[in-house]
């Protein structure tokens, strides 16, 4: 069985109700991209790479992105 990917934008909705859509998608773009990896889909380990990545970031960005760690968590 293969492993279930999540795209940007699933993603994102994590992070978009307190980030909004785009914010969120321009974060995890960035994060992405400094962690090397490609933009389009995201394994759960990936994921929660660039989730950590993002939660160490000051403010509303890192906060959102902790919850957002945990909701991936349950919901994946």
């Amino acid at each position: 069985m293969a492993a279930q990917k999540r795209t940007l934008a699933e993603l994102a909705k994590l992070l978009g109700a307190s980030l909004g859509d785009k914010k969120a998608e321009e974060v995890l773009r960035g994060a992405a991209q400094r962690k090397g990896l490609s933009t389009s889909e995201f394994g759960r380990e990936q994921a929660m790479e660039l989730l950590e990545l993002i939660a160490n970031e000051p403010g509303i960005v890192g906060i959102s992105a902790r919850f957002a760690k945990s909701r991936l968590l349950l919901n994946w």
